[in-house]
């Protein structure tokens, strides 16, 4: 087992060298360009330093999420403790997203009057990111502990949005033809205005990882009443602006090319499969199990998402792997990625550019438009992690500055110099470093 462990090891460890030369010569190439300066220098971070502390978590340690890992994410609401229902709106295009609504629990019984609040998740995820953590300390159950009305968003071609009027999410391509704005200003009105309406409250708090926080900052700039219909905004990791982050997904997705991002979509059918096949599933290996080893855990699996993420041991709960490794993906269409990547190169927040041709037909204009978000007037608070090599802080700085400085009430940067993208969801103190923060603003401005 030592000599596996060891391999495996070695095995990252000369991949992640690799792949450091190749960027690095592209970098010192001209065929690099980027528009964005850059906030750190580019790396892929892997780390050997808390094995011993991964191999030393015993299994019984992991008892309590390993019981969650066979139920779906409303099961698991219902059996730690809280009330949840379904609700779905149907969207114009044809499109049905569901929402979870954890109307309360134990601690704060459900009842008339409590403010709603919308989580939207980000790319790639879906409402079941929200209750990653054990016990109480995820953002949602915080939140609904606290009293609030808790409504959980599912965007479209999740697995619990994939129905539609006529198309099938598993066969046709034209499924997956969709982007930021059509879930920003088809879905996301749709579903403000639905739970205004079953909780008979006028307006509502919104809270959002990465790209769910991109869908709203494209629904305030394009369906402006909505502006009127969100009481503060509090933005994790936000997406909008991108460019200056370190991530090798993003750069080596720009030494791709345009050309191979067509091949891809084609491939693919446009989705960004989340789902485990049912042969994988019915042999036992889906990413939980096989993270759930401790060989796999501890030197593959959780560097896995240290390269991808930034590396922060630290913060990592190792007896919580699996459950983090079933929960935090699901599905998305690529399109919604391939526009990060544009904004990426451009450094501008700015609409999907579909070449020069297409563009006039779509936009009257050869090139893409900018979001315009001189148009919000949503109290906002941005929330940022030093580690984070997605979306840096000057990313975060250029969205704060594109907010009118008046609707711009709060800029934090976690108090944890190492906390990354996917901290905001995983850290083992994401509830006191950031959950708190938010449940703590919102009490005052109910006051």
């Amino acid at each position: 087992m030592k000599n596996k462990i060891a391999l495996f090891s070695i095995s990252v460890l000369i991949l992640s060298l690799l792949a450091n030369a190749v960027m690095h010569y592209f970098k010192s190439s001209s065929i690099w360009e980027r528009k964005c300066a850059q906030y750190k220098p580019m790396q892929i971070d892997i780390t050997f330093s808390h094995r011993n502390q991964c191999l030393q978590t015993a299994d019984d340690k992991q008892v309590e999420t390993k019981n969650y890992l066979n139920m779906n994410t409303l099961e698991e609401i219902e059996i730690r403790g809280y009330n949840v229902s379904t609700h779905t709106i149907l969207s114009k295009d044809g499109y049905y997203s569901t929402m979870y609504r954890i109307a309360g629990g134990m601690r704060s019984p459900p009842r008339p009057g409590k403010r709603p609040i919308l989580v939207f998740h980000g790319l790639a995820a879906a409402a079941q990111s929200w209750i990653i953590q054990p016990g109480n300390r995820n953002l949602a159950f915080t939140l609904a502990d606290a009293g609030y009305d808790v409504w959980l968003a599912n965007m479209r071609g999740t697995t619990p949005s994939k129905n539609h009027t006529h198309l099938n999410a598993d066969k046709d391509s034209d499924y997956w033809d969709f982007g930021t704005e059509q879930v920003a200003t088809l879905d996301l009105p749709l579903m403000i205005d639905l739970i205004l309406l079953e909780t008979g409250i006028d307006i509502i708090y919104y809270v959002c990882h990465s790209g769910g926080c991109t869908t709203m900052l494209v629904g305030l700039a394009d369906v402006p009443e909505l502006n009127n219909k969100i009481k503060a905004s509090f933005l994790l990791g936000s997406g909008g602006f991108v460019g200056s982050g370190p991530n090798p997904i993003f750069v080596l997705f720009q030494l791709i090319g345009k050309p191979l991002a067509h091949i891809a979509l084609r491939i693919t059918g446009g989705k960004m499969d989340g789902e485990p096949s049912a042969l994988l599933t019915t042999l036992g290996l889906t990413k939980e199990n096989i993270c759930g080893w401790s060989f796999m855990r501890c030197g593959i699996c959780d560097n896995f998402i240290f390269a991808l993420y930034g590396a922060d041991p630290e913060q990592m709960d190792y007896s919580n792997f699996p459950n983090i490794m079933k929960k935090m993906q699901d599905n998305g269409p690529l399109k919604i990625f391939i526009h990060a990547t544009q904004m990426y190169e451009t450094c501008e927040f700015q609409r999907y550019d579909y070449g020069k041709t297409r563009n006039l037909l779509e936009y009257g204009n050869a090139n893409s438009p900018l979001y315009d978000l001189s148009r919000m007037t949503v109290p906002t608070y941005i929330f940022y992690g030093e580690g984070d090599n997605f979306l840096s802080q000057w990313d975060m700085e250029r969205l704060r500055d594109a907010i009118p400085a008046k609707y711009m009430k709060g800029f934090h940067r976690v108090a944890w110099p190492k906390f990354n993208h996917l901290d905001f969801l995983i850290a083992k103190d994401a509830d006191v470093l950031v959950y708190h923060k938010i449940r703590d603003i919102m009490d005052k401005l109910e006051d």
